[in-house]
């Protein structure tokens, strides 16, 4: 199914479902992140590897973007970043469009270029606690992550929803407060056991989150290989019958009507 601007209005398009360097550069699942049609401000969120080229293959024309938006700076959610923001700036010939990143995604060895930034209208730097407001809805990053940079999940606040999107972290109790009351839960679920020796989410940890906070709908994305292993169709579909929740599992090229909280049901 190839979008148009219309279409894609009140949509959310996962551009990707890899988590984790095997399978996001062993090409198991597209890695190109979260794409948000919120009407006068179309929202990119973690563009990572071939995001660009994704994004392209569903209809979504770059100069529709108005908001970019890095969790934090590890490649596998920010390796296209420079190849979304300089084709929709149309390599710097209209000066428009935000850029929302931490500050360590700009400083000393930055992901995003210098060349690039100077494309864009404007470079905001998140932080805990931090909120900015665009004509269609309003995006807060809560809390910072336990991740090995510095990592922020999101909120965003449109047409009367809460939409949160849980990236990269270890598991810790601030979670539930700081995405409490969300309508819509994506939480980056990578692992399928908790490890501590790796900032991940596990499925188990998933479970927890999904179970205290209760969303309408929770979604599971960005899995390594121990979750494609596990088919995380399947753990989704358990997890929903434990918790009393409902929960999918994303996949590559999932559209999400947001104000039904319903998959399109097509590719």
């Amino acid at each position: 199914m190839k979008l148009n601007k219309d279409s894609l209005r009140g949509k959310l398009v996962f551009l990707g479902t890899a988590g984790a360097r095997y399978v996001a550069f062993g090409f198991l699942r597209q890695a190109g992140g979260l794409y948000f049609g919120f009407d006068e401000a179309f929202t990119h969120v973690d563009p990572g590897p071939g995001a660009f080229v994704h994004a392209h293959r569903k209809g979504i024309e770059p100069y529709w973007t108005e908001v970019v938006i890095l969790s934090h700076r590890h490649l596998d959610h920010c390796a296209d970043v420079n190849h979304v923001l300089e084709s929709m700036t149309l390599g710097g010939k209209n000066k428009r469009g935000t850029l929302l990143c931490p500050s360590d995604a700009v400083e000393e060895d930055p992901v995003v270029l210098e060349f690039t930034r100077k494309n864009v209208k404007e470079v905001r730097i998140i932080g805990e606690g931090s909120s900015f407001e665009f004509p269609s809805f309003k995006v807060t990053f809560p809390i910072r992550h336990r991740h090995r940079v510095e990592t922020y999940g999101m909120r965003f606040s449109y047409e009367g929803l809460e939409v949160s999107y849980v990236s990269d972290t270890a598991f810790f109790e601030g979670l539930v407060k700081a995405y409490s009351n969300s309508d819509l839960l994506i939480l980056n679920t990578t692992m399928l056991k908790r490890n501590p020796l790796i900032d991940h989410l596990s499925a188990q940890d998933s479970e927890v989150l999904i179970g205290e906070i209760k969303p309408r709908l929770a979604i599971l994305t960005h899995f390594g290989r121990t979750m494609l292993s596990a088919k995380p169709w399947e753990v989704a579909l358990d997890i929903s019958k434990r918790t009393g929740i409902k929960t999918i599992a994303a996949y590559d090229n999932m559209i999400v009507d947001l104000l039904s909280l319903s998959v399109v049901r097509q590719r």
